[in-house]
């Protein structure tokens, strides 16, 4: 059964835009490893919202009571959603068919380690996208699989080792409320 595909509404991707024309300039040069300046990273975090606005609607199709991120855009975030459980999300967005992988910063994984991580396959010109799939912070641990491709290393995980979304409501469903 081929994926759902989620197109996301004028008011979501007013949202991506705004935080990603304010961020521009505060994304971190450290771990930019795209050509092109301010456009690549307002690019790449327009992106990267667009991929969370993806992840937004599945939670709200499926009556997931959520809170999204709200830190400010001069300050980097400690998650993308939290659910009632506690249980943090944090998107990763892909744009091509041939990332086949889901990568998570090494340093950022062990400094703020989320509980879920979520990827989204997006296609920005269509302003839509699917979920390819989730892992938790354990089957990156148990995998533990680091490459490093010239821009610092990365915890790694291939499309085939992530779970289907479904199984992702059924956690969220068995999870004590928090809030």
């Amino acid at each position: 059964m081929p994926p759902k595909i989620y197109r996301i509404p004028e008011e979501l991707m007013k949202e991506a835009i705004g935080y990603a024309m304010a961020s521009k300039e505060y994304t971190s040069n450290r771990h930019d490893f795209h050509e092109g300046g301010l456009d690549a990273k307002k690019r790449k975090m327009l992106e990267g919202k667009m991929g969370e606005k993806i992840f937004k609607l599945f939670l709200i199709e499926n009556k997931i009571t959520f809170k999204e991120d709200q830190t400010d855009f001069t300050l980097p975030d400690t998650y993308d959603f939290i659910l009632p459980s506690g249980l943090l999300i944090d998107v990763k967005t892909r744009t091509k068919d041939y990332h086949i992988r889901t990568l998570e910063m090494k340093e950022q994984f062990e400094s703020k380690p989320k509980d879920v991580y979520v990827s989204v396959r997006l296609f920005p010109e269509e302003e839509q996208g699917f979920i390819v799939g989730w892992a938790t912070k354990e089957d990156i641990i148990k995998i533990n699989r680091i490459e490093n491709h010239g821009y610092l290393d990365n915890y790694v995980l291939y499309d085939k080792e992530l779970r289907p979304i479904d199984e992702l409501i059924k956690l969220i469903n068995n999870s004590p409320c928090m809030f």
